[in-house]
């Protein structure tokens, strides 16, 4: 009768070793953080950026789409700066206070002109608020994916100059 006690308690735990998987000694990957988009996220102060992404046809000009989380009583404005040829450029954006904004969507492009980097590269950025900044790497990409079609960047148009009438003729009387 011991044996038998002894032999079903052995194999009950024999079965709960081989039952569990690798979970006794790995976490599960639904315990890891990871961005579940295109997009990159980064925390900054009390600032959050969520997927953000720059979208482009050419690696000219580029519009950067991805929201902004803001959960203090106060707007926070921040700068997304990067590189080109030793030349640094910069688009001032601002978080609305209690919420989330929106930005580079909705037919409100964030233009990043020069972009100097073409779909499928990353952008390699700092972004800066206030106390503080830090580094962060912005995927590129095309509008392959139908759900970026309406995000792709449109160029400002230039104003055409107008032309100077010329002075009439004053009829002779």
């Amino acid at each position: 009768m011991r044996a038998r006690a002894v032999a079903a308690i052995a194999l009950s735990g024999a079965l709960v070793v081989g039952l569990s998987g690798c979970a006794l000694w790995q976490q599960p990957e639904t315990g890891r953080e990871y961005d579940a988009s295109d997009g990159v996220s980064l925390n900054l102060g009390d600032l959050e950026l969520r997927n953000v992404l720059v979208l482009t046809e050419d690696g000219d000009l580029g519009n950067l789409v991805g929201t902004a989380v803001n959960t203090t009583g106060a707007d926070i404005d921040f700068t997304v700066q990067w590189n080109i040829d030793g030349t640094y450029h910069e688009v001032e954006l601002t978080a609305r206070a209690h919420g989330r904004t929106s930005f580079g969507t909705d037919g409100d492009q964030v233009t990043l002109q020069p972009l100097g980097e073409k779909a499928g590269s990353m952008l390699d950025t700092v972004v800066h608020i206030s106390s503080d900044q830090k580094e962060l790497r912005i995927p590129v990409l095309d509008a392959t994916l139908p759900e970026y079609d309406g995000a792709l960047p449109t160029p400002t148009p230039t104003p055409t100059p107008r032309s100077t009438p010329s002075p009439s003729a004053t009829p002779e009387g």
